[in-house]
């Protein structure tokens, strides 16, 4: 059996915060997610800054 990579992934390493963070996290940021999860297939993001994997 072939072992499969994702299409698209998003990783989220913010470590452990409350929930309401992570949602404003996401608020600031989906947009931006968006785009580059559009032309790219591996996206990190963390609290301070969104990295794009190649």
């Amino acid at each position: 059996m072939a072992i499969q990579k994702p299409c698209k992934l998003l990783l989220i390493s913010t470590g452990n915060i409350r929930n309401s963070e992570l949602e404003q996290i996401f608020k600031n940021n989906l947009s931006t997610l968006v785009d580059l999860l559009q032309s790219n297939s591996y996206v990190e993001m963390n609290r301070n800054e969104i990295i794009v994997h190649q």
